[in-house]
């Protein structure tokens, strides 16, 4: 037979236009068409090229998954070698690369939250832990969410974390979604602090005055992602904590984006110092390999036989590159960069924001930074259709930002590189970001000459 690596490459190096668009004419949409006219060729560390040879600063970290940025070679090295021992095990084997990053991931999750459990994909984790939820809940029903709030496009979660008009309502389970802390947008037209947290306490009320019976948890990203890039104030994590003890509702923190340093600490639990009892962990844990899961507190009733499986939900090269990602993380630093170019980029886009009308918001920490569009300062309407326009002209000039929600419904810009963004990377983004602010802010007859 003939040799893989030079199959693999004729297939790079000689597939024609024609079998590509076959290829492309193929796909079926969802979220895996062709929204970027550009075929990726090639990528390292905070940066990719397509096959035309042009250059690309990778702001999104590729749906924020590359922590310690693309084909990072110890992470590549590592996965290579395990291949020659064995690529699949059925998940009641142990492995060394299981045993020794279930160790790890233990070590390091906040608290008491000292045992894990693993799958390939953050919303087959999500599902695990409400599953796990309703375990220590036996015979309650209701999951509370927040507005906003993104964890998945299954069954149980389309609706649960992230409504839009779908034709999948009825299988959906039973929540009750809240509005969130964005004090920047109050729900309830207030400011902070003279507030006193009004949102939380309203979610008491809705609570009491909503469901017919206890909830089984509260779900909640630590930074809201995809809805926006919006933090909370950082007394409303605690308050949170303190109405889920009065409620005896379980608290679950989805970190499959917060997790593993994007924050500048390793967990969002760590940088605003509350604990809950389950915490979801995904995408940069595996270094660009699948792997998400979750830490539970030691304080819960673990599954039962046959409740959370999956064939390759322990898969050994994930496994590996899971390892391989902490130690690259340790050894080089990547915490403090993040702190650092967070902190580098962040200045400079609020000198930008004094400049200019239509950075309404610059939102943070670390390198999970949002910037708001508006187009009246005062009023704050929202920039969404600029937001769009916005990416495409950064991307025109070499930098791909991302964009808050999905088919242009946003108006939140995203900037959050991996972890391993040099000072010139940085530098360069926050000057293209310049330019299309000049650009977006210019009279329209001016912008087109």
């Amino acid at each position: 037979m003939a040799d893989g690596s030079a199959w693999l490459q004729g297939l790079y190096q000689g597939s024609s236009p024609e079998e590509l668009a076959a290829g492309r004419a193929a796909l079926m949409g969802g979220s895996v068409g062709s929204a970027i006219p550009k075929l990726y060729a090639r990528a390292s560390g905070s940066k990719f090229w397509t096959d035309d040879g042009s250059e690309y600063i990778d702001c999104t970290s590729q749906a924020w998954s590359l922590g310690v940025g693309a084909c990072h070679p110890f992470v590549m090295q590592a996965v290579k070698a395990q291949l020659d021992y064995f690529t699949h095990v059925r998940t009641n084997f142990d492995t060394v690369p299981k045993l020794l990053l279930s160790k790890k991931l233990a070590e390091i999750g906040p608290g008491d939250l000292k045992r894990v459990t693993y799958s390939l994909h953050g919303t087959t984790a999500v599902e695990g832990a409400m599953k796990l939820a309703m375990r220590n809940r036996p015979g309650r029903k209701y999951f509370v969410t927040f507005w906003d709030g993104y964890s998945g496009r299954s069954l149980a979660t389309i609706d649960m974390t992230y409504p839009h008009p779908t034709p999948f309502l009825n299988y959906t389970g039973n929540k009750l979604r809240v509005p969130q802390p964005y004090c920047y947008r109050c729900p309830y037209g207030m400011t902070y602090p003279s507030c006193k947290l009004f949102c939380v306490d309203m979610i008491g009320k809705l609570i009491e005055n909503s469901l017919d019976g206890q909830p089984v948890a509260l779900l909640m990203e630590p930074l809201q992602a995809s809805g926006g890039m919006i933090p909370f104030p950082k007394p409303a994590y605690e308050a949170i904590r303190q109405l889920c003890v009065k409620y005896d509702m379980l608290l679950i923190w989805d970190e499959i984006q917060t997790g593993f340093g994007r924050l500048g600490e390793m967990f969002g639990a760590d940088l605003y110092g509350v604990v809950p009892d389950i915490l979801i962990f995904g995408k940069a844990l595996g270094g660009g390999f699948p792997l998400a899961g979750s830490l539970q507190s030691e304080r819960l009733k673990g599954f039962e036989p046959g409740d959370h499986s999956f064939t390759f939900g322990h898969f050994p090269p994930s496994m590996v590159a899971g390892l391989a990602t902490l130690k690259v993380m340790e050894d080089e630093g990547h915490l403090a960069n993040c702190r650092k170019m967070g902190t580098f980029i962040t200045a400079r886009l609020l000198e930008l924001k004094d400049r200019y009308e239509i950075i309404g918001d610059v939102r943070g920490p670390g390198l999970m930074i949002g910037i708001e569009l508006v187009r009246d300062r005062k009023t704050r309407e929202r920039a969404t259709n600029e937001a769009v326009r916005f990416v495409e002209e950064g991307f025109r000039r070499g930098v791909l930002f991302g964009h808050s929600k999905y088919a242009g419904l946003g108006n939140v810009v995203k900037i959050k590189p991996p972890l391993v963004i040099t000072e010139a990377e940085a530098e360069r983004v926050v000057q293209v970001f310049e330019e299309v602010t000049e650009v977006m802010s210019r009279p329209a007859s001016r912008a087109q000459r």
